[in-house]
């Protein structure tokens, strides 16, 4: 029952990921086109238009990170990798991971200290500014979570992913 539930969540936040780092590249493009036409064309202003985009990028950001980051598919340098036995490959792919989490784990820490002290609040759109910087913390521990599944996998000598795998289960 619980692996079922793990793979629904697995599920969901790569669904989470895809659209809505879909969806805030596509408001991007929009904003981005429409403010190179109303500079040609200065028929209206877009008010908070600075707001809007800093929001999009800091989600897009951290969502697209977090979907390379639980498909294992950030970049490498696999040659060096390669040259090594198949322990050393193992006892580094450990060590690798071991430095991911703790990368993740200082994300989700400092984010939500970052999120908590900030206490700004935006001039034209009036939301506070934490709902900018919750990107950070959220996608951190998810990350962290994500890197104790493949140190795990790692340690259990898994083989990698299918493309159309769940990490989970």
């Amino acid at each position: 029952m619980i692996p079922d539930l793990l793979k629904a969540a697995d599920r969901g936040v790569a669904i989470i990921c895809k659209y809505a780092a879909i969806a805030c590249f596509l408001a991007l493009f929009v904003l981005l086109g429409a403010a190179i036409i109303l500079r040609l064309l200065p028929l209206f202003t877009i008010q908070g238009y600075d707001e809007i985009v800093e929001l999009l990028f800091i989600w897009i950001v951290m969502l697209t990170s977090l979907a390379l980051w639980r498909e294992g598919a950030l970049y490498r340098v696999m040659i060096f990798e390669d040259l090594l036995p198949h322990q050393a490959q193992r006892a580094l792919e450990i060590l690798i991971n071991l430095a991911m989490l703790a990368f993740a784990l200082i994300l989700a820490f400092y984010g939500w200290e970052f999120m908590q002290m900030s206490g700004e609040t935006t001039p034209f759109l009036r939301l506070d500014k934490g709902w900018w910087y919750a990107a950070i913390p959220l996608c951190g521990a998810l990350m962290a979570f994500y890197s104790l599944v493949w140190l795990w996998r790692v340690i259990r000598g898994q083989a990698a992913l299918e493309s159309t795998a769940t990490l989970i289960g």
